[in-house]
């Protein structure tokens, strides 16, 4: 029986600031899993943190003339800021730089070495002629032998998915200084043995048929084509030192080691209380992870695969929900520097955090790559948000103030009252199945189609005018306002806060409250308008301003 549920959402890169595609994929889909989690009375974990290592950091360091670790805190800590304005609740949120993890991946990797999955190969390695160095797989470019896309990386191309090597590549530069005087060194590095676990891994995937078709996909071709060994070690000075004997020179490559925080966060939540185990080992706990498309074989390949690894006996991923592509408008690919789309920063200075929560997530990009849209960003939230939940929630509890002073009348209920309030109960149990397998879109819809249900009732039953049915139809319209907040406090907590405090219930918002009722002669606070339209014209005005 599930009693514990550990909810894991994919680090944010620590040199940049994440666009709203990042945001949606990861932070706010972990938020709302573990929120909803929470409500419902699990034991709930959210952690997550900064991924603070990889070449990239270097080079933006140095780009700005400033220390690689000085850029890395502040960034880390703007994130947390910004994490914050969004509503976004963590239990840990902490970074790749924390020394809990640092010796977290120092033991691990000793114990994987121990088992014998980790070999050792001399293989040729990209090097910049003009900068003198190695290049990590971010730095060297080209065009990807399996779709022609121009701008694919030496361990990855971002279009059609395929993992990569450097040497695969087609006309490759280098990106530091864009020039193609490459050549391949050869170099000692140590590999984590896939080959070796593959049988393993095989199993681990083949017991999760429920996981979604993405990330089932992805990984089963993958593994068809058959797992090779993948290096673990870069040639690199910023990073976690590789605790093999022979690679005092040599860091953990990123991709092998920011996976393994999901375990170094809970380590560190419990400050070294063996309660961490709890979340980690044994069959009564589910683990939820969010992340983008682009990040499904790390976590259904080669971070269950370090875990068998260990030999330790580790849980590994239950639910790994990634979300396709948000692009900007066109289908252009977000980019802070050619001022392309919207980051997290810019968000919060052109609206408060709901609009985006609400806008994000009703148009989650769940099963095809979407494009931010102004024209859809106005009709989810004039249309959507403040016409069928903001105005429902509005005119019950003005109706409430104007006729009843405050006072939530007494009611005799017939058969079309009883039957409407039914379906709060048979929409709790929609949203939960699909909540519990992943489905945030599909959740939003169904609490839209009983915000549409509730103003029909009301403006049929027409309570302005209609004093017999008014007593009922309020009455009623208070626990569905009450349900409504409750239901929507995963996707925008803010709002459901505000509605609570004007409901003026005392106990905390929980899923145990839908099975009470608002009783007739409760007194309501003062009712204020929860959340306001937006002008989408003034708002591409502000957008265009802050470009400049």
């Amino acid at each position: 029986m599930t009693k514990k549920i550990l909810v894991c959402s994919a680090w944010p890169y620590g040199y940049n600031i994440p666009h709203l595609g990042n945001l949606v994929s990861s932070l706010l889909s972990g938020d709302v899993f573990s929120r909803f989690y929470k409500l419902k009375g699990y034991d709930t974990l959210y952690v997550s943190g900064t991924d603070m290592h990889g070449t990239r950091a270097e080079f933006e360091a140095a780009k700005r003339g400033i220390d690689v670790k000085s850029l890395l805190e502040e960034n880390h800590n703007r994130l947390k800021k910004l994490i914050k304005g969004f509503n976004i609740e963590f239990d840990n949120y902490t970074s790749t730089e924390s020394e809990t993890h640092k010796k977290f991946v120092k033991e691990i990797y000793e114990r994987m070495e121990k088992n014998g999955y980790i070999i050792t190969k001399v293989e040729k390695r990209p090097f910049c002629n003009t900068c003198r160095v190695f290049l990590a797989d971010a730095f060297i470019e080209g065009t990807c032998p399996k779709c022609g896309y121009e701008f694919a990386k030496g361990n990855q191309c971002e279009k059609c998915g395929a993992l990569l090597e450097p040497e695969e590549l087609i006309n490759p530069h280098c990106k530091i200084c864009g020039k193609s005087d490459i050549v391949f060194k050869e170099t000692k590095h140590w590999f984590l043995d896939l080959e070796k676990l593959q049988p393993e891994i095989e199993e681990y995937v083949n017991s999760h048929p429920e996981w979604q078709d993405n990330v089932k996909h992805f990984t089963l071709n993958l593994l068809k084509q058959g797992l090779k060994p993948r290096a673990v070690t870069r040639d690199l000075k910023w990073g976690i030192p590789a605790p093999f004997k022979g690679a005092e020179n040599k860091v953990i490559y990123v991709w092998a080691e920011a996976a393994l925080g999901y375990v170094s966060a809970v380590i560190e939540y419990f400050k070294g209380d063996e309660k961490w185990r709890e979340f980690w080992f044994g069959d009564n706990v589910k683990q939820i992870y969010t992340l983008a498309k682009d990040n499904i074989p790390f976590h259904t390949i080669f971070f269950p695969a370090q875990l068998i690894a260990s030999k330790e006996g580790y849980h590994l991923p239950d639910n790994i929900y990634a979300t396709e592509y948000l692009n900007w408008e066109g289908g252009q690919k977000f980019s802070k520097s050619r001022k392309v789309g919207i980051f997290m920063d810019d968000a919060l200075e052109m609206l408060p955090a709901p609009y985006w929560r609400f806008y994000l997530l009703y148009d989650r990009p769940e099963t095809k790559d979407t494009n931010f849209s102004w024209k859809e960003l106005e009709k989810t939230i004039n249309q959507i948000l403040i016409g069928d939940f903001g105005n429902f929630v509005n005119r019950v509890l003005k109706f409430l103030e104007r006729y009843y002073a405050l006072k939530v009348p007494k009611a005799d209920l017939t058969l079309e009252d009883k039957e409407l309030l039914d379906k709060i109960h048979i929409t709790e149990e929609i949203i939960s199945d699909f909540l519990e397998k992943g489905k945030i879109k599909d959740a939003m819809d169904t609490i839209v189609n009983l915000c549409r249900d509730a103003n029909t009732y009301f403006q049929q039953n027409e309570p302005w005018k209609n004093e017999e049915r008014r007593d009922n139809v309020i009455y009623v319209g208070v626990q569905l306002v009450k349900a409504l907040a409750i239901f929507m406090y995963p996707f925008v907590p803010s709002l459901s806060e505000k509605v609570w405090k004007i409901l003026n219930i005392k106990d905390k918002i929980s899923w145990t409250e839908l099975e009470k009722e608002v009783e007739g002669g409760h007194i309501i606070n003062k009712p204020e308008i929860i959340i306001e339209s937006i002008d989408i014209g003034k708002l591409k005005e502000k957008y265009e301003e802050m470009k400049k």
